[in-house]
């Protein structure tokens, strides 16, 4: 997963373009009717599931590409009652492949996949958040991340990668971009996004730095409505802008605006950058050097729909600098607005050339031109492969951060008797929040009682908290998702009553925060806190591995906590790998009676023999008993005696189960075994 070794040769421009992709880039511009122009400026949703035919949206968006010559498709997520519905790989590869088969020109393909293809494909690989990257200290994790999701994207035929974030997330309060972001500080977020940057683009697709001129320093969600980013010329310059020029710098390929007013650069506060001639085309084009493509955010956001008509607010955008409308409401109306703009003079041609040329390029320097069709029989051989899904468990580990633990319990011993309390709180409505982190608890401690609220589906006021006699150690797990138009990133007063009531309850608590990582100045009574800073499955599982000191906890906060923690603080704790050390003659004796009964078992030819290994506090305790066979001359059963796992499954499996159903009193060993057999079909057991 190391970089290669031209990494360090940093590009003016995304890609090196040769002289033959320049040229097909201007002579197909000087081919062009108006109309073909113009959709080359438009990019619209796909679904990536299966659709047969004659489905509406297959159909539209098959219309799009074939009349309207779009530019672009991006990948869709859905929102249902029961959560976000992502794609499928095989389909959405096939429709990809249907659409690409019928455009003019190649299509740029895109999705957000911030988080990785996982965001918005079923089968891909889910990485960290940006935060949680940020944390483990190490750039090239934020390289190999890009570099996942590049290689990934290509296959499944998706070129256009959205993201790295590059707003500084310098206000708590912001809920919208929070774990997004790489933190607070400006040179680490830069240095972060370069090396995304680097590695999406290293790995033939075209990263994107958003949300331009910074996102970050605003407590309004842009999908509601327009927020206004305070920051004085001087901060602009030192904070907001300083991961954007060092994206610039790296050779990123596009630049996305963001839905903000920004008065120390647009006079006019309804204004979003979207819509500034003075940011897209003063500061982003003349001042920082910017040459590749410039894209709105989504035009179906509250931060410009509340402004002016969306045919109004597409030719806006384009006269003020952008290149790529992106989701805009209606297509069509959008396209006809730009022809309408054009012919009355209102949006100069040589504004339309000049952003059509920047797409025809960057589709060169993709090598769309002549694209092949994704090679559906290849592609389960290069999509969420196990190095990929091993690097970001790496990824999601080195970023488990401890803030604190007062009450100094972890590692927690899973070799050790425990009954653990789980109480999963969701910030958000979630039909079974916290999945992947009880199945790796699970796989360790078999006593423990799970509880789960989230805002919707178990409300808090509807779950019963068990006595705290009845379990040892609580582990609150706190998840909220960085969402749109939600525009919070916190829990609800009754979930935090809820926690808090936990935390009061006078057994030891573990709170693992999994998302906002600000939560902590909420919580002061709580002496053990450990942040993860994303709710993704990867993420989950770290979290339990650096409870129960499978691995170190190494992680640095990349944003400083008010009150709680500061920027770069962490705990570190090393890992406790489980070992086990010879027993003493006090626990052997304890353990005797059971030899005897092993012993007795042989004399009455149970079995010929065997070898019993028990672990308890953290001592090994091995016992050979019998012979390898019941042949008289047979070799006695010594300590090193290895059995086949054939020999082994039943005696085990067996056990196992009866003891667990002996624990939960749903077995009785005194009862005949016929009394737990269902009857034969001629009636008897």
């Amino acid at each position: 997963m190391n970089p290669p070794s031209n990494a360090r040769k940093i590009q003016r421009s995304f890609a090196s373009r040769t002289r033959a992709g320049q040229k097909w880039a201007r002579q197909t511009l000087a081919k062009m009717s108006l109309e073909e122009k113009l959709g080359q400026m438009v990019v619209v949703y796909y679904w990536g599931r299966y659709a047969p035919k004659d489905d509406a949206s297959f159909r539209e968006v098959m219309r799009q590409v074939k009349e309207n010559r779009l530019g672009g498709i991006m990948l869709e997520a859905r929102r249902t009652p029961s959560g976000i519905e992502r794609g499928q790989v095989y389909p959405s590869a096939v429709i990809v492949n249907e659409l690409q088969r019928v455009a003019k020109i190649p299509l740029l393909v895109a999705a957000d996949f911030e988080n990785g293809t996982a965001m918005r494909l079923a089968e891909g690989t889910s990485l960290p958040s940006a935060m949680a990257v940020a944390a483990t200290g190490d750039p090239q994790f934020a390289y190999a991340a890009g570099k996942i999701t590049a290689l990934e994207a290509r296959s499944a035929g998706l070129n256009w990668i959205f993201a790295p974030v590059c707003d500084v997330n310098s206000n708590p309060e912001n809920p919208i971009v929070n774990t997004r972001s790489y933190g607070e500080d400006p040179s680490r977020v830069a240095e972060f996004a370069s090396q995304y940057i680097r590695g999406v683009q290293e790995n033939g697709a075209m990263a994107t730095a958003k949300h331009f001129p910074g996102h970050g320093n605003v407590s309004t969600d842009s999908h509601i409505s327009l927020p206004v980013l305070p920051s004085s010329a001087a901060e602009l310059e030192r904070i907001e802008l300083t991961p954007f020029r060092a994206a610039i710098a790296a050779g990123v390929g596009a630049v996305m605006s963001g839905h903000l007013a920004v008065p120390t650069l647009e006079r006019e506060r309804d204004t979003p950058a979207t819509l500034s001639s003075r940011i897209w085309s003063d500061l982003l084009r003349k001042k920082m050097g910017f040459e590749g493509i410039g894209v709105t955010d989504a035009l179906d956001m509250g931060g410009v729909t509340t402004i002016d008509s969306p045919p109004n607010i597409a030719v806006r955008a384009i006269r003020a600098g952008a290149d790529v409308l992106l989701i805009p409401p209606n297509a069509d109306a959008a396209i006809a607005a730009l022809k309408q703009a054009v012919e009355c003079g209102e949006l100069p041609l040589a504004r339309v050339n000049e952003a059509v040329l920047r797409i025809l390029r960057a589709k060169t320097d993709l090598r769309l031109p002549g694209p092949q069709p994704i090679d559906l029989k290849n592609l389960n051989a290069t999509f969420g492969s196990p190095e990929f899904r091993s690097k970001a468990q790496e990824i999601a580990d080195y970023g488990i951060t401890l803030i604190r633990d007062d009450q100094k319990i972890l590692p927690l011993n899973s070799a050790k008797p425990l009954r653990i309390l789980l109480l999963i709180v969701s910030g958000d409505a979630d039909r079974h929040p916290g999945a992947a982190l009880e199945q790796e608890l699970r796989a360790r401690i078999e006593t423990v009682e799970t509880r789960r609220v989230d805002t919707h589906f178990a409300p808090a006021n509807s779950v019963l908290m068990p006595p705290p006699e009845t379990y040892d150690v609580a582990i609150a797990a706190v998840l909220v998702r960085v969402a749109d138009r939600k525009n919070t990133v916190g829990l609800p007063p009754d979930e935090i009553a809820f926690v808090k009531k936990l935390l009061a309850a006078g057994r030891p608590v573990i709170v693992a925060s999994l998302g906002n990582p600000y939560l902590v100045s909420q919580f002061p009574e709580a002496k053990t806190w450990v942040a993860g800073f994303g709710t993704q499955d990867v993420v989950q599982r770290a979290m339990i591995r650096a409870i129960f000191g499978q691995i170190a906890i190494r992680g640095q906060m990349p944003v400083s906590a008010p009150g709680a923690a500061k920027i770069g603080s962490g705990v570190q704790v090393a890992a406790k790998r489980m070992k086990l050390d010879p027993a003493p003659d006090s626990i052997i004796a304890k353990v005797k009676p059971a030899f005897d009964i092993l012993d007795r078992a042989v004399v009455d030819r149970a079995f010929p023999g065997g070898v019993l290994a028990v672990g308890i506090d953290e001592k090994l305790l091995v016992h050979p008993f019998g012979t390898l066979t019941y042949a008289a001359k047979s070799p006695a059963v010594e300590n090193g005696t290895i059995y086949d796992v054939a020999s082994l499954t039943k005696a085990i499996v067996t056990t196992t189960a009866v003891m667990m159903l002996v624990a939960r009193q749903q077995i009785d060993l005194d009862a005949s075994v016929a009394g737990y057999l269902p009857p034969s079909s001629n009636g008897r057991a």
